[in-house]
């Protein structure tokens, strides 16, 4: 079946884009955006991308799009020109955005006229000065290669436009919350079908199993229809390889690997992340081995704080205030636990895993907006286990987290519902029972 583009949704996003370029403080100082991408099969999230599958619902390789004042730009292949000409109608302003103009490769002289066609458009828009781009950004292959040294050598003062434009695109529409609904149940699934199954058989045999291989069982299951069904499995993928950590060795990080360890029989932290059409949810549970009554206190206070942000998280609030909720309350009931916090509390996500620019932490004064989809994630690190017989558990560490998201008027939604209280995460070896 041949690719469409949703007309509808690419011409309400781009409107969104030029109406926000004209309101937001960074935005507004650019006299055109270029973002060009390329291929590199190890870049799995990127912003550039990220912006073709919100506008087209695709990736495209290979293609470089240019927003000037008057006009819009995309240079590609023939292919994805052909794919282009569905919003090439002639009638955009109509829609509230510049004409479309479509630039097809040419290799004969390695696109030498349009990168110079695409500068002197640059040049002509509004003052021509300053270009906007996502310079994290950054693509190796021949085309963006020859493109960079052109645009580079027209000396336009380059402005960094990705905390902007991750602002614009978190706010999500009704059909890009049901997808993030299906994600999230696909996450839950992982997670309560498999690898809470895994964990428990694991513990019930008393078995060695290593840390990364209950991660790469997790890339497995997600294309089981034993633990996923209903979905079409070539839709889905995990945002990253399921982190497991048990023991005295954790860090509440989701750029961590799960090790070679061996399960220790502790506090077992997981973090779950699957993506379903290219948008993220993400869920992170504890599970805790024979906890003290301390352990069990300290659980249930990290269950508070996240519930007490999740009904902070409302259309408006800072999210640093959002953050702060969660402090006050370890600080009034707990107030030595302040410090093994972890220093931020969560961030946006959607067709990127996680937004570094809208994080929930003390220092982001920025606003959550209603259709916002945050990952909530709070933990304790370090915290002394001195009832344990056994070296790995004398330092544990608790973790919790859900995809949530954000309301007008009311708490944030949760989208990953599973349960989370103590009684249905502690288990107990002499009775090996825990509550389903």
């Amino acid at each position: 079946m041949a690719l469409q583009i949703d007309k509808e949704a690419f011409f309400r996003r781009m409107k969104r884009l030029y109406s926000f370029w004209k309101s937001n403080e960074t935005l507004s100082r650019c006299d055109a955006i270029v973002v060009g991408v390329g291929v590199d099969e190890d870049v799995v999230y990127s912003k550039s991308t990220a912006l073709q599958t919100w506008l087209f619902g695709y990736e495209l390789t290979d293609t470089v799009m240019v927003f000037c004042e008057n006009k819009i730009l995309f240079l590609a292949s023939k292919k994805k020109v052909d794919f282009l000409k569905e919003v090439n109608t002639g009638k955009e302003n109509d829609h509230g955005i510049p004409s479309i103009k479509l630039l097809m490769r040419d290799k004969t002289d390695k696109d030498e006229a349009n990168f110079q066609t695409i500068i002197q458009e640059l040049q002509d828009s509004s003052s021509g000065k300053r270009v906007g781009e996502f310079s994290k950004d950054t693509y190796s292959n021949e085309f963006i290669k020859l493109w960079r040294s052109v645009y580079t050598k027209a000396g336009f003062h380059r402005v960094d436009v990705t905390a902007p434009m991750a602002y614009l695109m978190a706010p999500k529409e009704e059909p890009e919350v049901n997808i993030v609904k299906r994600a999230s149940q696909v996450t839950c699934d992982i997670f309560q079908k498999y690898l809470k199954q895994q964990i428990m058989d694991v513990i019930d045999a008393d078995k060695k199993v290593k840390h990364s291989r209950l991660s790469d069982g997790c890339e497995d299951a997600i294309q089981n229809k034993k633990y996923v069904s209903g979905i079409d499995p070539s839709l889905v993928d995990m945002c990253y390889p399921a982190i497991i950590q048990s023991g005295k060795n954790h860090s509440l990080k989701f750029s961590t690997v799960s090790d070679k360890n061996t399960l220790s029989f502790s506090s077992i932290v997981c973090m779950v992340g699957a993506r379903y059409k290219s948008y993220c949810s993400n869920i992170v549970r504890t599970l805790l081995v024979d906890p003290s009554q301390a352990m069990q206190s300290n659980y249930e206070l990290l269950v508070k704080a996240e519930e007490i942000m999740i009904d902070k998280l409302r259309d408006g609030t800072r999210l640093s205030d959002v953050y702060n909720s969660a402090v006050e309350v370890v600080k009034s009931e707990k107030e030595n636990l302040v410090e093994k916090l972890t220093k931020n509390a969560g961030f946006a996500m959607g067709i990127e895993f996680r937004e570094a620019t809208i994080l929930i932490s003390a220092k982001n004064n920025l606003e959550a907006k209603k259709g916002m989809v945050f990952n909530i994630n709070i933990g304790f690190s370090d915290l002394p286990n001195n009832d344990s017989k056994d070296a790995e558990g004398k330092a544990l560490a608790l973790f919790v987290g859900d995809t949530v998201l954000v309301n007008e008027d009311a708490p944030a939604t949760v989208l990953t519902s599973l349960k989370k209280r103590i009684k249905h995460i502690r288990i107990f070896l002499k009775v090996m029972s825990i509550a389903q």
